[in-house]
């Protein structure tokens, strides 16, 4: 079978296909063959050895995919070849090990995949996981509520659109360009902000009738991020999830100072934080299935490239040209 993987932090130009034997499960373990591999921005961080939470290497990325069990260890109950099923890195010991035709985890390191779910949808699990923590264990937002969200069409940042709208939220979107502007329209954004050519806190000014936002969801970090206080509504909290802009920079603390009768608040955000909760972390996955199996997530894919082309998704992310999710097939899958 073919697994692609790195010796070495680097460029997109590390990863590398490899074929290998096919690994038979021991005791207390299956084999899931997969289906579609999700390809995310914690793959890129860990290929190129920005992550903070490094897997030993050498490496095989991948965070999450869809499957089929193919085969069964020892000692293994509740399951039977044929399952469809969701392999989570965030299940196991160590992020990665997705980008493969088949792997071999722990039998309780799996999610069964309902009746209803698109195999496809499955694999971009993994944002919305993010986004479900995001919404409700940080930010609880509610019907009502006016929300900003950054790099709206991105795979997390589409993510957070939907299940704010399914929460009766006012969505506000800021992505780059036309296409990207469009789609986040058309997954329902109250309002769309074209971060190249618009300024932010001018347009969200103007959107809520000078209020400002009940939540701003921030990836980026960094200096900037201060801005994000200009735009809180009285009692808003700024969420920032991500460094892809660098630290938290600037004057944070004061341009909170300066609207302390507003009482404004800023809140950090890792999926790190639920490491050592298991419960809480199947809670999310297990919600976001059961809206997967209605249909009511519909999770936009970019591109479909076969697993041997892993550099090329990788390159095109960091291109900043992705709209939704990139998913990876093995040669034979259906």
């Amino acid at each position: 079978m073919k697994i692609v993987q790195f010796d070495e932090p680097g460029a997109p130009e590390v990863l590398h296909v490899h074929e290998v034997p096919l690994p038979e499960p021991g005791a207390a373990q299956i084999r899931v063959k997969a289906h579609s591999i999700g390809v995310g921005i914690p793959d890129v961080l860990i290929r190129s050895g920005a992550y903070s939470w490094m897997p030993p290497l050498p490496c095989i990325p991948g965070t999450e995919m869809s499957g089929t069990v193919s085969a069964i260890g020892p000692d293994v109950g509740n399951v039977t070849v044929g399952d469809l099923v969701y392999v989570s890195a965030r299940e196991r010991p160590h992020r990665g090990g997705c980008y493969a035709d088949e792997i071999v985890v722990r039998a309780d390191e799996i999610t069964p995949i309902p009746n209803g779910a698109n195999m496809e949808a499955v694999a971009t699990l993994a944002n919305y996981q993010v986004a479900w923590h995001l919404l409700w264990n940080m930010a609880r937002v509610k019907a009502g509520d006016t929300v900003l969200v950054y790099a709206a069409a991105g795979g997390v940042g589409s993510a957070i659109v939907e299940l704010a709208l399914i929460a009766g939220a006012k969505v506000i979107g800021v992505a780059s360009g036309t296409s990207k502007g469009a789609f986040v329209k058309d997954m329902g954004a109250a309002h769309v902000v074209d971060r190249g050519k618009d300024n932010v806190i001018s347009r969200v000014k103007e959107a809520t009738g000078g209020r400002g936002v009940d939540f701003v969801f921030d990836p980026a970090g960094g200096p900037a991020a201060t801005d994000n206080a200009a735009m809180l509504a009285p009692l808003g909290t700024m969420i920032v999830y991500g460094r892809l802009a660098g630290p938290l920079g600037g004057d944070l603390a004061g341009a909170i100072r300066d609207r302390f009768g507003d009482s404004i608040g800023m809140r950090s955000f890792s999926i790190h934080s639920f490491d050592h909760d298991k419960p809480r972390r199947i809670e999310a996955t297990e919600a976001v299935m059961v809206l997967m199996a209605k249909g009511a997530l519909k999770p936009r894919i970019h591109a479909r490239l076969p697993l041997a082309n892993a550099r090329k998704a990788h390159e095109m992310l960091e291109a900043g040209t992705v709209i939704g999710k990139i998913l990876l097939k093995p040669e034979d899958s259906a």
